[in-house]
């Protein structure tokens, strides 16, 4: 199997359980919110893997580091709609702008999102010590709809889906000029 399908598998099964967790209100929900979390950063490791053997152009991953750090700052777990539409535009761009409209750059979005998250509340957290306000980071579940893990998945995949019909389409072949095949 390659490194794009078992990182995908483990990022899909790393978001339902974040998503059991969720429903829990008990120790096992810490329990099963670190098991998750563990697979969700070992499918960021897997599908980096992934998308160092697919393109190792600076541009593209200048590109997954910027959309990731966007909706890492902007989208919150608690928000479904703007999950759906902040991963399903990021879907998009990043497969459209991938030399090989490959859907791996999708999910490794979603694959850097808890990493990039987390960075973001530190990043938040040095920030209102500096600033001489109480600062803490959450260790519980998220307090977002079971749900919205997963559907992060499905929308970057829908959006990659849209990005590779956008990319194939004659009327927007300004990517190959944007991003050169290496």
């Amino acid at each position: 199997m390659r490194f794009d399908k078992i990182g995908t598998m483990l990022l899909l099964v790393a978001t339902l359980v974040v998503g059991v967790s969720i429903m829990l209100n008990d120790g096992a929900a810490r329990v099963l919110n670190g098991l998750g979390g563990v697979a969700w950063f070992a499918a960021a490791a897997v599908l980096g893997i992934a998308s160092t053997r697919s393109s190792r152009s600076p541009q593209q991953w200048a590109a997954a580091v910027l959309l990731t750090t966007l909706v890492a700052f902007v989208i919150k777990p608690s928000d479904l709609v703007l999950a759906i539409v902040g991963f399903g535009l990021a879907g998009a761009v990043m497969v459209w702008l991938s030399p090989s409209h490959d859907l791996l750059w999708a999910t490794f979005i979603v694959a850097l999102y808890l990493p990039f998250h987390i960075g973001a509340a530190v990043v938040r957290m040095i920030g209102r010590s500096l600033a001489g306000i109480e600062a803490t980071i959450r260790t519980d579940p998220p307090p977002t709809a079971p749900l919205v893990p997963l559907v992060m998945v499905i929308a970057a995949i829908g959006g990659g889906l849209i990005g590779q019909r956008l990319a194939r389409s004659r009327h927007l072949r300004l990517r190959d000029r944007l991003v050169p095949d290496v």
